[in-house]
């Protein structure tokens, strides 16, 4: 039955699209369109159907509740299996259903159209592309069901795959450009928000972020790689977006001019709020014909009105406002003459409108730079006629001050040679002061500090011990029987033997805060901060052991030296009493003259008694 109704079909008179061995493209299919009632291939071919042909579908197409079909004969010339990719130039039709009929093969059937989720498409591409596969020496057909809810306009180009991609490549390169330069302008003007914070920069960055979205929409783009899923978006995208550029052309404009344009006394700003929220929701509960219908009457509105505000306007930049709304008007009214009939062709078949988007947005954040730089130039005048008046007024100060300077250099310098005599007393008091000072605290004998100072520095160093929670360490050294040393050598071998030991526990010193002090006769006393037991004790004993090995010449005699110490190490836990650590390691230092001398002995606890 399908073979008859084909063979009758058969007779009416069609061109076909010939594929040869050299095909690379065909722009200006020839085809047969027809509107039918009927939905199914079945029923279209069982009925006389009376097909028009043409090159392409007349203006102002609408179904009105029919069917559009469309019937495009190709006749594969060549002797091998040739695909071909067959284009519909309008990513915005609702659906679109092929059905290619060969012949011996089962009939092949390929549903697409921005109504249609990405991922049921033949391709997922941002185009509406059907791939189909001619047979050698056949002919075949293809019918197209086109549905749309507005005017229809789908023109067609039959390509060879590798040809469509190098003519892809070449179109996406374009506009992956300029949809670069566009995100490049909205995030600059972001920046500069950020920066400034004035708020043409906000609007411009909404405005550039919205008419790149508005172009991956209308390229399918955006339908591919952001809301393959949203179908709702996709039809009411290009209706929503337009409508919202148009609207944000008004304050943009506005700060641009310095003028309140498209004002009258008698609308608030509640009225035109509820005005705009009026708008936005009819567009987006509408029908989708009749919301971007709306969209579109609107936004061309309110871009006359704009130009017939702008052009009584008397500003130095006035051409590039107008040439913003001209652009504008160009970008609406192209596809509003689509939609209601006036043209036919697809506004999206070459990056021409994305070029005049480009350029519109371009003219629109040059004028709000130039605003920022006009105002900041106004601020820099005006600082700098505030600057001009304040340095008349320092000028006037300064003659007074002159006088007040003049009555007060006399008296100061009169006051600066007594002043000068002063400082010199008081500088030779320091330093007398500074002596005495050191005279106090140090030893007169062996030159290293006394005891006096020794009490402050262990009061300060036990508060530490006590705040940072570090061991605080104590060495008591004595020379062994140091009264024989006198009786036999007499005090001045005595005093030099003293003042070389001094000397001695000195050399051992490693870090800053170790001291050594005087602590009465031949009793020495180190102070160790931060220091563990065992590292006192190290210390302590390299001291016995270079002691030990002291040679000190007293004329024709040599004398020898041993000494004992006593160690006393512990974090302060009462640092009102330090005297606790000079009695421990004085204990420490008792039991190592019982217990011989020339040893080094450690305060324990059981000690005390």
């Amino acid at each position: 039955m399908l073979s008859l109704l084909l063979l009758l079909s058969s007779f009416i008179a069609c061109s076909a699209v010939t594929i040869s061995e050299s095909f690379d493209a065909e722009h200006r299919v020839k085809l047969d369109y027809t509107l039918s009632k009927y939905a199914s291939l079945n029923e279209l071919l069982s009925e006389p159907v009376e097909w028009h042909q043409s090159a392409r579908l007349p203006t102002g197409l609408r179904p009105n509740k029919k069917y559009l079909w469309l019937k495009i004969e190709l006749h594969n010339a060549s002797s091998a299996v040739k695909p071909i990719l067959v284009s519909i130039n309008n990513n915005l039709l609702d659906a679109v259903t092929a059905y290619h009929v060969r012949p011996n093969h089962p009939i092949l059937t390929v549903d697409s159209g921005d109504a249609l989720p990405l991922i049921k498409r033949p391709l997922k591409y941002e185009a509406l592309i059907v791939p189909l596969e001619l047979q050698p020496q056949t002919q075949s057909q293809l019918y197209l069901q086109l549905s749309d809810e507005g005017v229809i306009n789908a023109p067609i180009t039959i390509w060879e795959p590798n040809a469509y991609l190098k003519h892809k490549s070449k179109f996406n390169l374009i506009f992956g450009i300029l949809a670069g330069f566009i995100l490049a302008l909205a995030l600059t003007n972001v920046t500069l928000y950020n920066v400034t914070r004035k708020r043409y920069f906000l609007y411009a960055t909404v405005f550039t972020s919205l008419v790149w979205l508005l172009n991956a929409h209308l390229y399918g783009f955006g339908y591919r790689y952001f809301y393959s899923s949203w179908q709702w978006f996709q039809q009411y995208g290009q209706g929503i977006m337009t409508l919202s550029l148009s609207l944000l052309l008004l304050p943009q404009l506005h700060f641009c001019s310095g003028k309140q344009l498209l004002s009258h006394p008698t609308l608030s700003d509640s009225w035109v709020k509820l005005v705009v929220m009026l708008l936005l929701v009819s567009v987006v509960t509408l029908p989708v014909s009749f919301s971007i219908l709306l969209a579109l009457s609107v936004s061309l509105i309110i871009t006359i009105l704009l130009t017939y505000s702008v052009v009584r306007l008397t500003h130095p930049r006035r051409n590039a406002l107008l040439a913003v709304l001209l652009c504008h008007f160009i970008l609406v009214s192209y596809p509003l003459t689509v939609e209601v009939g006036i043209q036919s062709g697809s506004f999206l078949h070459h990056v021409g409108y994305f070029g005049i988007f480009t350029l519109e947005t371009t003219l629109l954040c040059y004028l709000v730079v130039h605003l920022y730089i006009h105002q900041r130039d106004e601020k820099l005048a005006s600082q700098q006629r505030r600057l001009a008046h304040t340095q008349a007024e320092d000028a006037l100060l300064k003659e007074k001050l002159k006088l007040q300077e003049q009555a007060q250099y006399d008296l100061e310098s009169s006051i600066e040679s007594r002043t000068f005599e002063l400082q010199v007393t008081l500088r030779e008091l320091e330093d007398k002061n500074r002596e005495l000072e050191r005279m106090n605290m140090e030893d007169p004998l062996t030159k290293v500090k006394n005891r006096g100072y020794f009490d402050k520095r262990l009061q300060m160093e036990a508060r530490r011990s006590r705040r940072e929670q570090t061991v605080l360490s104590l060495i008591i050294f004595d020379i062994d029987h140091f009264k024989k040393i006198n009786d036999q050598y007499g005090h001045l071998a005595g005093d030099q033997a003293i003042c070389e030991f001094a000397n001695l526990i000195k050399s051992h010193l490693r870090r800053p805060h170790d001291e050594v002090f005087r602590y009465g006769g031949e009793e020495f006393i180190l102070l160790l901060p931060n220091t563990s037991e065992a590292g006192a004790c190290e210390v302590a004993e390299r001291v016995r052991m270079a002691t030990a090995e002291l040679v000190i010449e007293i004329g024709e005699h040599q004398l020898t030296m041993t000494t004992s110490a006593g160690v006393y190490s512990a974090i302060v836990s009462d640092p009102h009493n330090p005297q606790l650590y000079t009695d421990n390691a004085d204990k420490a230092l008792y039991q190592a003259k019982q217990q011989g001398r020339n040893r080094v002995i450690t305060f324990q606890t059981n000690q005390e008694n």
